[in-house]
């Protein structure tokens, strides 16, 4: 008990701070190895990572000023080596974290699976297809270059095309290695395809000089291969050296092995190029003298078979003469042979009179003709009606009563079956002469 006593009281605050000075002093700088299992952007710009190996977890902070020193973004499932100090913190809770000022991926061959992965993602979307390759302007009439301000890239660039073909270039400076490269290039992109921007390049290069496969991971990031996709205008990469291949390589639509390779694709030869047209001025002064002279050995071929002009004057008289007299003659036949027509007409033609005679006589005829056809058919109906009336006097109620017969009538309607009259009815007996009414007593 009398041990208890003899422990040292602390305040809360003086415990962390000799807690702080504990883990401060013992620990400077550190190197620490392990997977980011999560990462978070604070609104001040600050990440916070978690840390993690098989057995436990570091909380850890880049503030936002040692950002741009990085040269890459930190990813969720990287391997890396963090460099920094240990800190705590106690305001709130009490906690310990390490202020990293460097993040290394831990070993080459991490950096390449985290670019392979990337590149395998993005072949899947088809941004790597050669259809999707745009042509180089031949001579464009204005370069676009995104690279470093600084450094012998650019004006390796400039020079390079300067001795082959003198060309506008626009430049824009761009951060080639840390952790906004990749942001600034994108930019850059960008507001060279920007409606805005006016007097567009005909073509773009990316450039930077060679460096490590860390140093080139801004040209590795996925969102840059996107926009780079995206471009309207072609773009030639040339990153590093010949050895150098990076993820916006596959996308571009041309690379070339080293920014001095760039320049030489882009623009031709001016020499080459004058001697092209010096030899196709040749070939065209040659053909033109070839032409005339075949074309003037043609006209004086030509010019032999002419003839003096009366000559020509006096056969085309003597054409036009034949023609008239072959005229004359069809003239003529035509003449003749109408008239001779005309005759053989006149010859058909006959007198009004006679004509009017010869239909006269046929309408007495039609006339004749219509009057015996009237009174023979009159004949024949007036005969067909005597027999019919001759039928119908035979067949009349008149003389089939006269015959013995009568009919029998019940209510002015005639009686033709025994199931109509049934007993006491009164009926009517017509004879051929007579009628006689009679009651019905009995039906057998």
């Amino acid at each position: 008990m009398n041990e208890l006593i003899n422990i040292p009281e602390y305040q809360v605050s003086q415990f962390n701070r000799l807690f702080r000075d504990v883990i401060e002093k013992n620990f400077s700088y550190v190197r620490i190895k392990g997977e980011i299992s999560e990462i978070k952007r604070a609104t001040r710009g600050q990440l916070y990572l978690t840390l993690k190996d098989d057995e436990s977890i570091l909380s850890g902070v880049i503030w936002d000023n040692k950002k741009r020193d990085l040269q890459f973004n930190p990813e969720a499932g990287m391997e890396v080596v963090v460099t920094g100090k240990i800190t705590t913190w106690s305001k709130f809770k009490t906690t310990y974290q390490v202020d990293i000022d460097k993040v290394e991926l831990a070993g080459e061959g991490a950096l390449l699976k985290l670019i392979e992965d990337r590149k395998q993602r993005l072949k899947a979307k088809g941004i790597f297809d050669t259809e999707h390759k745009r042509t180089l302007p031949f001579l464009p009439n204005k370069i676009g270059v995104i690279t470093s301000p600084t450094g012998s890239v650019i004006h390796d660039i400039i020079n390079r095309i300067q001795d082959r073909f003198p060309t506008n270039i626009d430049v824009w400076p761009v951060a080639v290695q840390g952790h906004d490269a990749a942001e600034t290039i994108i930019n850059a992109i960008k507001g060279f395809n920007s409606v805005i921007f006016q007097d567009k390049p005909d073509v773009i290069i990316i450039a930077r000089g060679g460096g490590s496969t860390e140093d080139l991971m801004a040209f590795n990031d996925e969102e840059l291969a996107e926009v780079v996709f995206k471009s309207v205008i072609p773009i030639i990469s040339a990153i590093g050296h010949e050895t150098d291949t990076t993820i916006i390589d596959y996308v571009s639509d041309l690379r070339a092995s080293t920014p001095t390779a760039a320049a030489e694709k882009v623009v031709p030869m001016r020499i080459d190029l004058e001697r092209i047209i010096n030899n196709l001025s040749q070939r065209l002064s040659h053909c033109v003298q070839n032409d005339f002279t075949k074309y003037n050995d043609q006209l004086i071929n030509l010019s032999k078979f002419l003839k003096e002009p009366n000559l020509v004057i006096t056969i085309f008289k003597e054409r036009l003469k034949g023609i008239v007299e072959n005229l004359c003659k069809e003239i003529d036949l035509i003449v003749r042979k109408n008239i001779y027509s005309l005759n053989n007409y006149k010859k058909l033609l006959r007198s009004p009179r006679d004509a009017v005679q010869i239909k006269k006589d046929k309408l007495q005829n039609f006339s004749k003709n219509l009057d015996r056809c009237v009174n023979e058919n009159l004949r024949n109906l007036k005969k067909e009606l005597n027999k019919f009336e001759s039928l119908l006097f035979s067949n009349s109620m008149s003389k089939t009563l006269k015959k013995g017969y009568s009919i029998i009538s019940k209510s002015k309607k005639i009686i033709n079956n025994s199931k109509l009259i049934q007993p006491v009815d009164e009926v009517k007996i017509q004879f051929f002469d007579k009628s006689i009414d009679v009651k019905i007593k009995k039906i057998n």
